[in-house]
């Protein structure tokens, strides 16, 4: 972990809200688990980390650029630092597996947040299979 980032606990609490009703939209720049995670981390260090991934628009265009990546645990190995599960800290990043696949949330605390059909929804921390620092 970098320890020249300092953690904006108000902006990433301002994002989960502004976000709380937005519904799911593939793209990097849209409102899928990528984007979200992106803009979790933008929110709390002013830097976008996961800049470097390519940006899709749709649901094919992201299977296939993470596919080319090695598949979404890969891809965001690639670009952030994985952390023990217990050590990941709210507004890092957590893998779950869901009813449609992979995805990546963020957590919150003994939850983790993340983009769904109508609106942003909650899965037990205990849910995450990997973590990734935010800073």
């Amino acid at each position: 972990m970098s320890s020249e980032f300092v953690r904006d606990y108000a902006a990433l609490v301002d994002l989960i809200e502004a976000r709380m009703r937005a519904p799911f939209a593939w793209g990097k720049r849209a409102n899928d688990c990528i984007s979200f995670f992106g803009a979790a981390i933008l929110a709390q260090t002013g830097v976008d980390r996961l800049a470097a991934l390519p940006n899709w628009t749709s649901q094919r265009g992201a299977l296939r650029v993470l596919k080319g990546l090695g598949g979404l645990q890969a891809a965001v190995d690639g670009v952030l630092t994985s952390v023990p599960l217990a050590q990941a800290a709210r507004g890092d990043g957590g893998l779950v597996e869901t009813a449609t696949g992979q995805a990546v949330m963020v957590i919150e605390g003994a939850t983790l947040v993340g983009p769904g059909p109508t609106g942003l929804v909650r899965l037990p921390r205990a849910a995450m299979l990997r973590a990734w620092s935010a800073l």
